[in-house]
């Protein structure tokens, strides 16, 4: 590789094949030329720029006489080989060189951005003299509103001067006196075009990453009313389109994910709340089931013939409660008394386990009392018994120690 065939060699590794770039132009502008063709037969049509010839072809094949310039040696090999009409030469100087209203069609594609503002502002009035009346001009440069080749892909060539907005290339037409200038928003992927199923990356690079300006001098009505149909054709994608899109799609996505949810927790709340109602149904019949046995058990027979049994029962235990109580309080009084208590001392001495229990009775069922007196003390204490009786202790108690 060479000085010389640097720059074609860069091109045809970023921007494609022969066949692939004639595909794109063809697709592109194919609708333009058609109807300008029997209206300007044989035209001279200029290409700055022109590269391997790509649009020289096409030109040519709708009748033009197409003409081009380039600096590059190893484009202009490709077009000499071709038998194409080139010239080694500056665009603008050339394009100035001309006579006024002498060309059909003016194009440059993917010049516009290697050039500084006052040139590419020179060249766009140098279109407008040189072209014939309802002559077009046609720029093609990258598309800045593509992120992806805004922050990246543009700066890959280092020629590049600095993007150029779409209002600002179509600003700079109108304002050089074109009478319509439509902006053409190229090369996007087929697939997204119509597509809802937008993610971040085709917001990021799915923008159409060319666009062009097809801007029209003003001409005989004729020439105009036979390109109405191909101005004012929106196409390709804008970041902003793809933005909407990804809101949408996004919405959607998290509004099904959020309704999947809810439905999953619906369904286990009610999956909770059947179990609930079954063991609620289950309790409230067993509950039935035992009030109904006691139903059958209160009225049966054998209820009946051994009620005064369990009433029996119950006058017995009271009794028995009102006769220890009763007992309790006797023996006591003999504890209290000297002599009644050494002769009942010396009855039940011979029967230990009689004496034993004795002891227990007297103080309800809460240990050898009589052997522990300081327990006994707390325990009568705090029963908060009366003062005659918390007097009879502690003498007996007394007594306890000194035998």
């Amino acid at each position: 590789m060479t000085q010389d065939t640097f720059y074609h060699e860069f091109e045809a590794n970023f921007r494609g094949s022969r066949d692939e770039i004639r595909g794109r132009l063809d697709a592109g502008y194919s609708k333009f030329l058609a109807p300008l063709t029997p209206l300007m037969n044989g035209a001279k049509t200029l290409d700055l720029g022109c590269g391997r010839g790509e649009w020289l072809e096409l030109a040519a094949s709708f009748g033009f006489n197409a003409e081009g310039v380039d600096l590059d040696d190893g484009m202009l090999a490709d077009c000499f080989a071709l038998g194409l009409d080139v010239h080694k030469a500056d665009a603008i100087e050339y394009l100035a060189s001309l006579p006024s209203e002498s060309l059909a069609i003016v194009s440059g594609f993917h010049i516009a951005e290697h050039l500084p503002f006052d040139v590419l502002r020179k060249l766009i009035g140098e279109a407008m003299r040189a072209l014939r009346p309802g002559g077009l001009l046609i720029l093609e440069t990258p598309n800045a509103e593509n992120i992806s080749v805004g922050t990246l892909w543009f700066h890959m060539d280092p020629t590049h001067v600095r993007p150029l907005p779409p209002g600002f290339l179509s600003f700079l037409a109108r304002n050089a006196g074109f009478a319509r200038v439509d902006v053409l928003r190229l090369q996007e992927d087929k697939a997204l075009r119509d597509s809802a199923d937008v993610g971040l990356i085709d917001v990021l690079r799915g923008a159409s990453p060319d666009y062009s300006i097809v801007a029209q001098k003003a001409g005989p009505a004729e020439i105009m009313a036979a390109l109405d149909g191909a101005f004012g054709v929106t196409g390709g994608l804008t970041v902003e389109t793809l933005s909407e899109r990804f809101e949408k799609h996004l919405e959607g996505k998290v509004s099904g994910t959020l309704e999947a949810r809810l439905q999953h927790w619906q369904n286990e709340i009610d999956q909770w709340r059947q179990t609930l109602e079954e063991r609620q149904a289950n309790q409230e019949a067993l509950i039935a089931d035992y009030q109904r046995q006691i139903l059958d058990l209160r009225s049966s027979t054998s209820w009946k013939i051994t009620q005064p049994l369990r009433d029996g029962m119950i006058l017995a235990k009271s009794a028995s409660r009102k006769i220890k109580a009763t007992t309790r309080t006797a023996a006591l009084r003999v504890l209290a008394n000297p002599t009644l208590r050494k002769t009942a001392k010396a009855a039940i001495k011979p029967f230990p386990k009689l004496e034993a229990l004795g002891k227990r009775f007297l103080i309800g069922g809460a240990g050898n009392a009589l052997a522990q007196p300081i327990a006994l003390h707390q325990d009568l204490s705090a029963r908060h018994i009366s003062p005659r009786a918390q007097k009879i202790y502690e003498q007996l108690s007394s007594r306890r120690s000194k035998s």
